[in-house]
C-alpha cells in the first residue's frame, strides 16, 4: 500500500491512501436534482420558499445534493407537474391537487366546500395528518415528501358581494375541481382556468371576479384588476398542494440521503409551509389596499347559513364520488371533518391575514 500525501492550502498536510498505480478517488460530485413548479419567478414560492429548501437540503446531505429550481411552469405546466414528476421529467414537483381532478379523491376531500378551516395552519396540519391516516394508494405513483395547503380563499369582485343574490350573471374565477360547482351552486357561471391565466382573463373581462387566496393580489398581480371588494368566504375554498419525487429517482439515493431529506421535508412543512399562506395573505391584501380603496365584507350569520345549505349536496355527491371508487365515502368524509374541527380548535384564529 502506498501513501499519498496532498497538500493542503495552508501548508498543512492529509493523508489518503490508494492502491499502488492508483491515483487517490475525487470526491463525488454532487446529486442534482431537478424541481418543476408554476409560481412566478418573482414569488416567494420561488424566492424564498423553493431556494431556501434546497439550501436546507443542500446543508443536511452535506452537500451531497443540489435542487435546481424551474419556476413558472418551464420544465412542465402546473396541472402537468404531478404527470412530469411520475415521468421523471422533473425529478422534484410543486403543484395543485385538484389541477387533476379525479385523480386524488382522497385528498381532494379537504377540498369539499363546506368544510371550513380558519387559517393556513389549520388546513395544512390537517391535511398532513389526513395523509398519514388514510395512506392513499393514490400517492404511491411518486414519492411524497409533503403538503401544505393555503386554507381560507376568499371571493374578490369589482361589484360588493354581500349576499348569494348578487352573484348571479357573474363569471368567477376558480382553479379548479369542486370550487367551480361551488360557484355555479351559488348562482355564478364558473369559469376554470389555472391561476397563471388570471390576470389577462380578469383585465378582459372574461372573468368578473374569482376565488382564491389574497395572495394571489401580489403573488399574480390580480389587484391590479379587481378586488375592490372582498367578501370573506372560508368555507368555500381550501386549496392543497403536493411536494414529491419521481419514485425511480428517490429508490436511487443512498438511505443516509433519503433521511435527510425526509427529516428537512417534516420540518419544513410544520414550521415553514403551514403558517406560509397566512402570512403572504396578509401581505397580498395589504398590496391591494395600497393600490386603491378596499372593502372586507363578512356575511351575516344568516347569509352564511344560506350559502352552506346551497353547498350541502356537494358534500352527499362526494360521499357517492368516494364510494364508486371503491373507498369508503361517509368515513374519509367524517375523518376530514373531525380533523378540521381538531386542528380549528387547535388554532382558532380566523383569516388572520385580515387583522
Amino acid at each position: 500500500m502506498t501513501t499519498v500525501l496532498i497538500l493542503a492550502g495552508c501548508g498543512g498536510q492529509s493523508t489518503q491512501e490508494a492502491p499502488k498505480g492508483e491515483a487517490p478517488k475525487e470526491d463525488a460530485k454532487p446529486i442534482t436534482l431537478n424541481l418543476a413548479h408554476f409560481w412566478p419567478a418573482t414569488h416567494q414560492m420561488e424566492t424564498k420558499i423553493v431556494k431556501n429548501f434546497a439550501a436546507e437540503i443542500e446543508k443536511a446531505t452535506n452537500g451531497k445534493v443540489k435542487i435546481v429550481s424551474f419556476p413558472a411552469g418551464t420544465l412542465v405546466p402546473a396541472a402537468e407537474t404531478y404527470d412530469g414528476v411520475v415521468k421523471g421529467v422533473a425529478d422534484l414537483g410543486i403543484s395543485v391537487y385538484a389541477y387533476n381532478r379525479g385523480r386524488f379523491p382522497v385528498v381532494e376531500t379537504f377540498l369539499v366546500p363546506g368544510i371550513e378551516f380558519n387559517n393556513s395552519v389549520a388546513a395544512s396540519e390537517a391535511l398532513m395528518e389526513g395523509i398519514q391516516k388514510f395512506d392513499p394508494q393514490e400517492l404511491k405513483d411518486t414519492h411524497h415528501l409533503m403538503s401544505f395547503a393555503a386554507g381560507p380563499g376568499d371571493l374578490f369582485t369589482k361589484k360588493p358581494i354581500r349576499k348569494m343574490e348578487d352573484l348571479k350573471g357573474l363569471q368567477i374565477g376558480a382553479t379548479a375541481g369542486l370550487r367551480a360547482d361551488a360557484v355555479g351552486l351559488l348562482g355564478a357561471t364558473p369559469v376554470v382556468q389555472p391561476m397563471p391565466e388570471w390576470y389577462e382573463s380578469l383585465s378582459k373581462g372574461i372573468m368578473n371576479g374569482g376565488v382564491a387566496p389574497l395572495e394571489t393580489m401580489k403573488g399574480f398581480r390580480l389587484g391590479e384588476v379587481t378586488a375592490d371588494y372582498i367578501t370573506l368566504t372560508p368555507f368555500l375554498y381550501n386549496q392543497a398542494f403536493f411536494v414529491t419525487m419521481n419514485n425511480d429517482k428517490w429508490n436511487s439515493l443512498p438511505a443516509d440521503v433519503q433521511q435527510a431529506i425526509t427529516d428537512v421535508s417534516k420540518k419544513y412543512a410544520k414550521e415553514v409551509l403551514a403558517p406560509w399562506f397566512d402570512s403572504i395573505d396578509k401581505g397580498g391584501l395589504v398590496a391591494v389596499k395600497e393600490k386603491k380603496k378596499v372593502e372586507v365584507i363578512n356575511l351575516s350569520n344568516e347569509e352564511k347559513a344560506k350559502w352552506l345549505a346551497k353547498l350541502k349536496p356537494l358534500e352527499d355527491q362526494y360521499v357517492k364520488t368516494l364510494n364508486d371508487k371503491g373507498l369508503n365515502g361517509a368515513d374519509i368524509v367524517k375523518g376530514v371533518k373531525e380533523l378540521a374541527d381538531k386542528y380549528n380548535a387547535q388554532y382558532p384564529d380566523k383569516a388572520p391575514y385580515t387583522k
